[in-house]
């Protein structure tokens, strides 16, 4: 499997262990083991959807910086990255030099997301030689036309980025790595060119296509008037039908929509056409409870602005939201256990006690959003990981310990001591009883 995997892949289970245990105490891990780096807060378009173009800035960290910062975090243990933005990582100056310092300190590329107007052969040639392990083309439109209004950009850069996505696959030749996802978005202009998209997806040589909708940002900055949802199911039925069916032997197609209806309609086609098995890109274990489900980014990673700020993820690099330290100003292991990331800890701590009946409270969560605590709020949270049969196991334990000595904590003083007496006398009693066949 050589897709992105927001670099669980490249976990080990000592490092998993260390997670859980962190977890169930409360503690800090020594470090990340994945960060995002969103090296540049500079674009070279400007998307009409892009959600954080109200964050924006025009700065990026210095070469130097992103040195030290790659070579700090490699010591506790960090092993892969993704880079987006914010700005294009390629827009960054120096993203050659990165690549080759990412390369030398043993740093996989696990996801590099890019509007991919700048990916040049030498670009190409670092992934391949590194084996990043997935690169997303933002392509979005169809055509030159759709790619102007969406993207704002000049004519003629639609025409760069296709012919780059074909360099990109020359370039890899039989490697299987990068696996190479082209990605589109469709709102009320575009929406009936779903088979032209599916159709340049696969000339391109894309492992995957991926398609979704376009969806409101931070502001309300969209025309509403643009955005698709659940009332325009039979508007997309006809495109859906045909890309599917187009699809029905390739399984190229990635299409899970952020609309329940339009997932209902998926099915329905699929069925009808006989589409067939496909690989489950995000399966579930046995052990995985949603109970124990939660986000743990704030023990496994880190997104780095080109400013140096600091954020959980990426979906809570918002207006508003305040940065939980800056990677520039000195060590970031202060900064990792510094407030604003402990805070963050302590409070999906007991989220993670509260298990299915965690609801998001303003005046209690400081650093969590809504999204972060109630189920089925994040797409991001756990879909990568809740595969992981043994993990969910180990934490589904880890955190029922947990949850019993938090019971005990919460009991009065009096009750507390006769509770936790009558524990130890239990476990005594059950150490000095003969064992079966003795």
């Amino acid at each position: 499997m050589n897709r992105a995997s927001h670099g669980w892949a490249h976990v080990s289970e000592e490092r998993k262990r260390e997670i859980i245990a962190a977890i169930a105490s409360g503690k800090a891990t020594r470090g990340p083991v994945h960060a995002e780096f969103d090296i540049t807060d500079r674009c070279n378009v400007a998307c009409y959807f892009c959600n954080q173009q109200d964050v924006r800035t025009k700065e990026q960290m210095s070469l130097g910086h992103l040195q030290h910062l790659v070579d700090e975090l490699a010591a506790s243990g960090l092993k892969s990255v993704r880079l987006s933005g914010g700005g294009d990582p390629l827009f960054h100056r120096d993203i050659l030099a990165f690549l080759d310092h990412l390369l030398a300190r043993g740093i996989i590329v696990d996801n590099l997301t890019t509007n991919g107007a700048l990916l040049s052969p030498e670009i190409a040639r670092r992934l391949v030689a590194g084996r990043a392990r997935e690169v997303i083309f933002s392509i979005n439109a169809v055509d030159e036309a759709d790619y102007h209004r969406m993207m704002r950009v000049p004519l003629g850069t639609f025409t760069k980025v296709v012919n780059n996505v074909r360099g990109l696959v020359a370039a890899r030749g039989d490697s299987p790595y990068p696996s190479i996802v082209a990605q589109f978005l469709i709102d009320r202009r575009n929406y009936t060119e779903l088979p032209r998209m599916y159709a340049l997806g696969r000339e391109l040589g894309a492992d995957r296509i991926a398609i979704s909708n376009v969806l409101e940002i931070p502001l309300e900055r969209i025309d509403r008037e643009l955005l698709l949802g659940p009332q325009d199911t039979d508007l997309v039925r006809p495109g859906l039908e045909a890309i599917l069916e187009a699809d029905r032997d390739a399984h190229r197609l990635q299409i899970f929509f952020p609309v329940a209806e339009w997932n209902a309609v998926t099915a329905e086609i699929k069925q009808r056409i006989g589409y067939g098995p496909e690989e489950n890109l995000f399966p579930m274990a046995a052990s995985y409870q949603e109970k124990n489900g939660h986000c743990f980014f704030g023990w496994y990673t880190a997104v780095i602005r080109g400013t140096g700020e600091m954020y959980p993820c990426c979906l809570l690099m918002q207006p508003g939201y305040p940065p939980l330290g800056n990677a520039v100003n000195g060590r970031f292991v202060d900064q990792w256990n510094g407030p604003g990331f402990t805070r963050l800890r302590e409070e999906h701590r007991q989220v993670f006690l509260q298990g299915e009946a965690a609801k998001y409270d303003p005046a209690k969560h400081q650093v969590l959003k809504a999204c972060c605590v109630e189920v089925g709020k994040c797409w991001l949270k756990n879909i990568y990981f809740r595969g992981d049969e043994k993990f969910y196991a180990d934490l589904g334990r880890a955190l029922e310990k947990a949850r019993r000595r938090d019971r005990l904590r919460r009991l009065p003083t009096r009750a507390y001591w006769k509770a936790k007496t009558t524990l130890m006398d239990l476990k005594a009693s059950l150490r000095g009883r003969p064992q079966p066949g003795a």
